[in-house]
């Protein structure tokens, strides 16, 4: 009986054997997502460089990931019988979007700083350090299940462990995401008055929004494609990969880079202070104007 056939690692789709891939990766979908995410993480580094705020970190990290696993998928149309380069694209597209939302956790953090404590149902500080620390928590299972998956992967093993550990985490980030939205909602029903009273907290708040809808939409995809398995419906085909994945995440990333926090709350905290100048100055020239006149000297 003839050995089983294995072609090369870098071998186009179409030879005899199995490949990563169900499916001819496409190399446009690659190169088109690596330059728009690229681009993204440069203008992430560009506004964390005039800003000054470090924690725009976060997206540079989420940009760079998303950048990685896009080369990889590209890089995938000439090696589509990789393991090791399938299973890193995967691993990191997975891990990606949970830098932004480390990020957008920091955006609303200050959000609540602005408005005032009475708009949260709880305290800032201890929102902050709890999404942090679970995010944290999402990222150890995604790299551990991503690495367990890979090695099993590379030996010809079972890769259930390694998948199974990564759908918790990644469904433990959509659980986040949807806690992250109901503590948004609260915050806009009571802040709306003020938010709606400058502008830079209204493109704040609609970056969220619109972030935090498409990370929702692509990890109900993800948590749904990891589940069916390495060999599932949705997996296997690559049109859900390309509409329910770069295409939310380079939504929420580009939005970002369009309206981007950090300049926004500069931009709000300078008119706040130039207002607060002018009150001063308002109330000084009233006091002068009512004070009396000092009494003239008798000759």
């Amino acid at each position: 009986m003839p050995a089983p056939y294995f072609p090369p690692a870098c071998t186009p789709f179409g030879e005899k054997g199995r490949a990563s891939y169900a499916y001819d990766p496409s190399i446009a979908a690659g190169v088109v997502f690596c330059v728009l995410f690229g681009i993204s993480a440069v203008l992430h580094t560009w506004q964390l460089y005039r800003t000054r705020a470090y924690w725009l970190l976060f997206f540079v990290v989420g940009a760079g990931l998303e950048t990685l696993g896009w080369i990889g998928r590209a890089k995938g149309h000439d090696c589509a019988y990789s393991r090791q380069l399938f299973t890193m694209q995967t691993a990191v597209l997975i891990m990606g979007p949970a830098w932004t939302q480390a990020g957008i956790y920091i955006v609303l953090w200050r959000l609540i700083n602005i408005l005032g404590r009475n708009v949260s149902p709880i305290p800032a500080a201890t929102y902050l350090i709890t999404t942090l620390c679970a995010d944290v928590v999402c990222l150890t299972l995604q790299a551990t299940g991503g690495g367990l998956a890979g090695s099993a992967s590379s030996k010809g093993k079972s890769t259930t462990t390694g998948t199974t550990i990564m759908v918790v985490g990644i469904i433990a980030q959509l659980v986040l995401a949807c806690f992250l939205s109901g503590i948004l909602s609260i915050i806009y029903a009571r802040g709306a008055a003020k938010i709606r009273a400058n502008r830079p907290l209204v493109l704040v708040s609609a970056s969220m929004v619109i972030a935090i809808a498409m990370i929702i939409c692509r990890g109900v995809y993800r948590s749904i494609e990891l589940v069916q398995g390495w060999h599932g419906y949705l997996i296997s085909r690559e049109g859900y990969v390309i509409a329910l994945d770069g295409v939310p995440i380079i939504i929420a990333m580009g939005i970002f880079n369009l309206w981007n926090p950090a300049a926004l709350y500069q931009k709000y905290e300078a008119t706040e202070g130039r207002m607060e100048e002018s009150k001063v100055m308002e109330r000084n020239q009233d006091e002068q104007s009512v004070s009396p006149l000092p009494m003239e000297r008798k000759l």
